[in-house]
C-alpha cells in the first residue's frame, strides 16, 4: 500500500508535539476584535507539516467559528481568483442562511470583478485603498457588507495554504486579494507560506521594493513552525518502516548491527521533515511491490531505495557502474588488482560529484555501508562473493542486478526458485525434471552455481539423492565451455556440489564408504568415476601440500579404488566405446584395473574400422590459445596423438588407419571422418589426463 502524502487532520495524530502551539494560535484567532481584517502567517520550509498544524487550528476551534479553505490553485488570472474566492466564501453557512448577506456578498463581487485590480500598485499600496480606488457604488456595497459581517456572532477564518508554490504574479494577486478586497471585519486569513520564497515573489527590484517589508504590512502576526525533534521524526521512520516490512514479509529478523550501522553513519541524515519520510516510505512500498523480495535483504534495499529518491542521479549512475561497486580483489583483464582499485576509486569519486552538495557526506557513508569495497583501504578477496550472496547482499555481484532491476534479472535465479527446487529432493524424478527445465531455459549453471549456498538446508538423508541426481543430469547434459577462462562447466558445477555436500553432511571417515556406495549405484559411469577419481587424487597430492585437510583418509582410498574398478567390471563394453567420454574414462580404468585390462579392450576395439574410428575420435577435443596481445582466444579442434600412445601402440593403429579406404570412410559419420584426417596429419600435443 502506498503511503499518500496527506496532512493529518487531528491532533490525536500529532507526531511532532504541534498541538500546543495550534491551541495558542486558535485563541489567538477567538481574541481578536476589529473593524479590519486580521492575518496572520503559518510559516515553514516546503515539506514542514504547515497543512497538518493549520488543521489542527481548526480542529482547536472547532464550531466557535466559520471556515473556508480557498485553494489558490485554481485560478488562471485575476477574474477568475476572484470568481472563485467569494463563490466559496458565499458557501459558508452564514451567508448561504441569510440571503440578505449573500445578496451583499455577490452583488460586491461582481461590482469587483468589473473593476478587478486595475491600477493598484503593489509597491504603493494604501492600506485604506477601496475608498479612494473604487467607486461610490461599489463603496456603499462594501459598507453594508462591512456592517452585515461585523455583526456575525462568530468569526469568519479563511485557509489560504500553499502560497509558497504560486510564482510571482500569482502571489502578488493572492495579498492583493487578502488586504484589497476581503479586508473585512470579523474576518481572520490563516495563510500558510514559506517565508524566504513569499518575500523573493512580492520583492520589485526595479522599484526597490522590498518583498519582506510588503509582508511585515499584511500579516499582523506569524508563528514559524519549530523544526521538529530529530528523535520524534525518526520514531516516525521506525513506525513505517515495521509497518512496511510486516506488509511484505510479514514477521523477519533484520540484522540490528547493519541496520544500525547504516542509519548512523548516514541515513538518519536524510529525514529532515515529515514530507521526506512520507515521501520515502511511499517509494518503498512501492518498489517493495515489484521487487524480488526473496533475493534481497530489507537493510540493504531500504538503503539502495533512500538513494534512489534523495540522489536519482547517483542512483542511475551506480545502476550503469555495477563492476565499480562489486568488484573484489583478483585480476581483470589487462589490469592488476591494485590497477583496478586505483580505476575504481577515481571513478568513485566522480560519481559523487552528481549527488547535492548537502547529501554528498551521508551518502558517501551510506555507500560504503552498503559496499564494503568502497573502502580502498581494505582487500576483500573474490571469496567474500561467496558470503554476500548468501547474505543476498547488494555488492554481491549476483544480487546486485535484483536491487536495481526491481525484478528478476533476465536469466538469473531467485532465491524462490531454488528452495523450490530444494524441496522436490522427496522425488529423485521431480528434482531432475525441475533441473532439466532450467538447463532449457539456459540457466542451469546459475541455479547449480547457487545450489552451493543452500546445503544446509538439504536433510542429511537427501544428500544421497542429490548426488546422484547431480550425476545424471551432468550426464544427460551437453555443456561445453566457452573459451579457456570458461572454467564452470556442468561438470565442475555438479563436482562441487557433490565434493561440499558430502563435506557438510557425512562425517569423517565414513566418507569414503559414502562415496563408493553412490559409485555403486550410480546409473551413469563418467560422474561418478570421474567424482570418486577426484577425491582419491585430493589425497594424493596431499604428500605434496601435507598442511592441506583432504575429504578422505587413508583407509579409505583403497576401498574406493576396488569400487571404481568394480564400477568398470560391471559395464557393457559395447555400450562404453559410444561413451562421450571414453578418453577420460579409459585412463582411469587404467590407474584402477591396470594397463592390461585397458589394451584388451581397445584391441577389441580395433578389429572394426568404425570403431578405431570412434575410438580416435575420442582423442578430438577444443583447443583455445590467447596471445598477450589478444582480446579473446582462438579455439581449433587437435588431436591428442600422445594420450593415444599412452593406453596403445600407435603403430598398430597405424596400420589400421592406413587400411581404411575412401568406400569405408562413406558409411563414417563426421566426428570419424575428422578423426580419421587428424590422425593421418602429425600435429604437437599434450598427454590427455
Amino acid at each position: 500500500m502506498i503511503l499518500p502524502d496527506y496532512p493529518i487532520q487531528s491532533k490525536e495524530s500529532d507526531k511532532l508535539k504541534r498541538a500546543p502551539l495550534a491551541q495558542k494560535v486558535a485563541d489567538l484567532i477567538l481574541a481578536f476584535k476589529g473593524s479590519e481584517s486580521f492575518v496572520v502567517g503559518v510559516e515553514g520550509a516546503w515539506g514542514a507539516g504547515k497543512t497538518s498544524f493549520i488543521n489542527m487550528v481548526l480542529e482547536t476551534l472547532g464550531s466557535k467559528v466559520y471556515f473556508f479553505v480557498f485553494n489558490p490553485w485554481n485560478f488562471s488570472d485575476q477574474t477568475s481568483l476572484l470568481k472563485d474566492f467569494f463563490s466559496s466564501f458565499s458557501n459558508i453557512e452564514p451567508i448561504t442562511i441569510k440571503k440578505d448577506l449573500k445578496d451583499k456578498l455577490t452583488g460586491y463581487a461582481k461590482k469587483l470583478s468589473d473593476y478587478g485590480f486595475q491600477g493598484i500598485n503593489l509597491s504603493i499600496i494604501s492600506f485604506n485603498p477601496l475608498q479612494k480606488l473604487l467607486n461610490e457604488s461599489l463603496s456603499d456595497i462594501r459598507n453594508g457588507l462591512n456592517k452585515s459581517l461585523g455583526s456575525l456572532e462568530k468569526k469568519i477564518v479563511i485557509v489560504i495554504d500553499d502560497i509558497d508554490r504560486l510564482d510571482a504574479d500569482e502571489t502578488k494577486l493572492i495579498f492583493k486579494l487578502v488586504k484589497l478586497t476581503a479586508n473585512f471585519p470579523n474576518t481572520v486569513f490563516l495563510l500558510a507560506y514559506d517565508r524566504n520564497r513569499v518575500e523573493k515573489r512580492l520583492t520589485i527590484e526595479k522599484d526597490g521594493f522590498e518583498g519582506g517589508e510588503y509582508l511585515k504590512k499584511i500579516v499582523q502576526v506569524s508563528f514559524v513552525l519549530p523544526e521538529p525533534d530529530l528523535e520524534d521524526l525518526w520514531q516516525i521512520l521506525f513506525e513505517d518502516l515495521d509497518a512496511t516490512i510486516k506488509a511484505v514479509y510479514g514477521e523477519v529478523n533484520v540484522d540490528d548491527k547493519r541496520w544500525g550501522n547504516l542509519f548512523h553513519a548516514g541515513l538518519k541524515n536524510l529525514f529532515i521533515t515529515i514530507r521526506d519520510i512520507k515521501r520515502f516510505i511511499s517509494s518503498l512500498r512501492l518498489d517493495w511491490s515489484i521487487v524480488s523480495k526473496d533475493d534481497i535483504t530489507p537493510v540493504d534495499f531500504i538503503g539502495i531505495e533512500a538513494i534512489r529518491v534523495f540522489a536519482p542521479q547517483f542512483y542511475s549512475a551506480m545502476s550503469a557502474n555495477k563492476h565499480l561497486f562489486t568488484a573484489t580483489d583478483s585480476l581483470y583483464v589487462g589490469l592488476s588488482s591494485r590497477d583496478d582499485k586505483s580505476a575504481r576509486e577515481t571513478k568513485y569519486k566522480e560519481l559523487l560529484e552528481l549527488i547535492p552538495d548537502n547529501l554528498k557526506q551521508p551518502m558517501d557513508e551510506i555507500c560504503k555501508q552498503l559496499f564494503p569495497q568502497l573502502d580502498f583501504r581494505i582487500s576483500y578477496p573474490h571469496d567474500w562473493q561467496q558470503t554476500w550472496r548468501k547474505e543476498l547482499r547488494v555488492c554481491s555481484e549476483e544480487k546486485f542486478d535484483f536491487y536495481f532491476r526491481l525484478g528478476i534479472p533476465t536469466g538469473a535465479v531467485s532465491e524462490a526458485e531454488l528452495k523450490a527446487v530444494i524441496k522436490t529432493l522427496n522425488k529423485q524424478d521431480n528434482f531432475l525434471k525441475n533441473l532439466k527445465k532450467f538447463n532449457e531455459e539456459k540457466r542451469l549453471r546459475k541455479i547449480l552455481s547457487r545450489l552451493i549456498d543452500y546445503l544446509d538446508d538439504i536433510d542429511k538423508d537427501k544428500i544421497n539423492t542429490f548426488i546422484l541426481s547431480l550425476w545424471q543430469l551432468e550426464e544427460e547434459v551437453d555443456d561445453k565451455r566457452f573459451g579457456m577462462w570458461d572454467l564452470e562447466d556442468i561438470d565442475t558445477l555438479v563436482s562441487r556440489l557433490s565434493y561440499h555436500s558430502i563435506k557438510q553432511k557425512v562425517e569423517k571417515g565414513k566418507r569414503g564408504a559414502f562415496i563408493a556406495e553412490l559409485v555403486k549405484n550410480s546409473s551413469v559411469l563418467y560422474p561418478a568415476v570421474k567424482f570418486a577419481g577426484l577425491v582419491v587424487h585430493e589425497f594424493e597430492e596431499k604428500n605434496k601440500k601435507p598442511s592441506e585437510e583432504t575429504l578422505l583418509e587413508q583407509s579409505e582410498i583403497e576401498n574406493l579404488k576396488s569400487a571404481i574398478s568394480g564400477k568398470f567390471n560391471e559395464i557393457d563394453k559395447n555400450n562404453l566405446k559410444d561413451n562421450k567420454h571414453l578418453a577420460y574414462l579409459l585412463f582411469r580404468w587404467k590407474e584402477n584395473a591396470g594397463e592390461e585390462v585397458v589394451k584388451s579392450f581397445i584391441t577389441e576395439l580395433l578389429k572394426n574400422k568404425s570403431d578405431t574410428a570412434t575410438f580416435l575420435s575420442a582423442f578430438v577435443s577444443d583447443v583455445f590459445s590467447q596471445g598477450i596481445g589478444d582480446y579473446v582466444s582462438t579455439k581449433k579442434r587437435e588431436l591428442n596423438k600422445k594420450s593415444i600412445e599412452a593406453l596403445y601402440q600407435i603403430s598398430e593403429i597405424e596400420k589400421i588407419v592406413n587400411s581404411i579406404t575412401d568406400e569405408d570412410l562413406k558409411n563414417f559419420n563426421e566426428q570419424q571422418k575428422e578423426a580419421i584426417e587428424m590422425f593421418k596429419k602429425p600435429k604437437k600435443s599434450d598427454i590427455f589426463d
